[in-house]
């Protein structure tokens, strides 16, 4: 007898269909509202981006003239120093340095002294010749 009322409890928790299940119509889903707003935002979003990559190659190629300029100010610099340089090179050789000293008024120095720090005496070395 303990198996009978199992039977009767698990016949109450489920319905028995019978016959067949009638069909109903399912009305057509409501027209998506915000289509408009939806548009509107992917438009600011393009104008957006698009404004920002305007905004970017603006700042690259203003930088791009900024490097530019500082390039050719170096290669001025570069060449100005390589022209002073060469001048100098002109300059300092023997016969550069001659040419200067005439210029200025200059002449050969017949007879070399020498002045003693510790006497403060002046010294005539003596030559290779003995004098």
């Amino acid at each position: 007898m303990a198996a009978t009322p199992a039977r009767s409890v698990r016949s109450e928790a489920r319905p028995v269909v019978q016959g067949l299940p009638s069909l109903e119509l399912v009305p057509t889903p409501a027209p998506v509202r915000g289509f408009v707003g939806t548009v509107i935002a992917c438009l600011a979003l393009f104008l957006g981006a698009f404004g920002v990559v305007f905004f970017l190659n603006t700042q690259l190629v203003s930088t791009a003239y900024e490097i530019q300029s500082v390039q050719q100010e170096i290669n001025a610099a570069t060449a100005k120093e390589a022209t002073l340089q060469d001048e100098l090179v002109d300059v300092s050789t023997p016969q550069g340095l001659t040419a200067k000293a005439k210029q200025l008024g200059l002449v050969p120095a017949t007879e070399i002294q020498h002045l003693d720090l510790a006497t403060g005496s002046v010294i005539t070395p003596v030559d290779s010749e003995g004098n």
